[in-house]
């Protein structure tokens, strides 16, 4: 007779591990939650207890229940999301709570406020089998209106879109300008550029240039609040439109950052083609995107290129991809800049020019 007991399988062990970790759920909005709650803005450095944490939820005006925030502080403390002495039965702040934080450099906190746009962008995976079975954006469905419209149509939600896509441009601006020498530049549009960041960076390596920001008439209302007080404040226009219509022309080169990925193959040759009708026979367009294949994180990026599919019906691209979108659109790729940061700068001319 056999034994029926079942002989222990590591591997199986290990993939159920992986697996269970792959699907949870809890872990990324219990994160959202604390976040909007502002818990790492009420640990001082050096602790706080749950009760003092309370009393911060209190004044702020939160109505929470005790024990339920108790439980939720003891679960982010396993997750190392806190720093959890039991002894003195207080809660410390970590790496990762710094991101938390309202005050820190590094705040990533725009990112997961259950109020924002990123928010909204992450509940799409519900309606994912239906994207992957049409292939078409899920997010209308979710809320009502694309997500362009749906931005456009609520000045908070985009407030803290623009938020969360300034500080990936600021996280990467370093491995941008240490990629191209910029100071050859001469007059630089920054098309869709949003705050501001990555002109103001550009303009401060190249004093001699002069520079625009063309957005819509939010994103030119965010980038001038943002450069009242720079440096290079005097050297800086704006203009407002959209980037489907006509670009401001005559200046020698003009950025597309983290756009092309927004849209359909299309809509990025319809957006390449203005570029075209800008450049003339001289200029340059620079189109920074994270490539697939390229230097940058490969697994984020697949994820990336999902979450595009959801909420919007872009995509990621490789190099041979955007050298056939920029084809259609009488462009071609004249070169590509890797970044330390994973980002690739693809330097677009029109078709034949030298």
């Amino acid at each position: 007779m056999s034994d029926a007991r079942a002989t222990p399988d590591p591997q199986a062990d290990s993939a159920f591990g992986t697996m269970v970790a792959l699907t949870d759920t809890v872990a990324p909005w219990a994160i959202r939650v604390a976040a909007t709650l502002r818990l790492a803005d009420l640990i001082a450095p050096d602790g706080a207890s749950a009760d003092t944490i309370l009393k911060g939820l209190e004044a702020a005006g939160e109505s929470v229940h005790p024990e339920a925030v108790r439980r939720l502080l003891r679960y982010l403390a396993s997750l190392g999301v806190f720093d959890h002495d039991g002894p003195a039965g207080l809660y410390r702040p970590t790496r990762l709570s710094e991101l938390m934080r309202e005050d820190s450099p590094v705040s990533m906190r725009d990112w997961w406020l259950l109020d924002g746009a990123m928010c909204r962008l992450d509940r799409t995976p519900v309606l994912m089998l239906d994207a992957v079975r049409t292939g078409e954006p899920v997010y209308e469905r979710l809320f009502g209106r694309d997500v362009w419209t749906d931005l456009a149509g609520s000045p908070p939600l985009a407030a803290s879109f623009e938020k969360a896509m300034a500080h990936k441009t600021r996280i990467s601006l370093d491995s941008i300008i240490e990629a191209v020498d910029w100071r050859a530049l001469g007059d630089v549009v920054d098309v869709g550029g949003g705050h501001g960041l990555l002109l103001e960076a550009v303009l401060r390596v190249s004093p001699e240039a002069r520079g625009i920001v063309f957005d819509t008439p939010a994103g030119v209302a965010t980038a001038r609040a943002h450069l009242a007080g720079s440096p290079v404040a005097g050297r800086t226009g704006f203009v407002e439109g959209d980037f489907f219509a006509a670009w401001p022309t005559g200046a020698d080169t003009y950025i597309l950052m983290n756009v092309l990925h927004n849209w359909s193959d299309d809509d990025a040759v319809a957006v390449l083609r203005r570029g075209a009708e800008a450049l003339g026979s001289t200029g340059r367009l620079l189109v920074i995107e994270t490539i697939v294949g390229g230097a940058g994180d490969q697994r984020s990026l697949a994820r990336l290129d999902i979450m595009m599919l959801l909420f919007c019906g872009g995509k990621e691209r490789s190099l041979p991809q955007y050298e056939e979108l920029a084809a259609r659109a009488g462009l071609t790729v004249a070169g590509s800049h890797p970044t330390s940061f994973g980002l690739a700068i693809l330097e677009l001319r029109p078709a034949g020019s030298p």
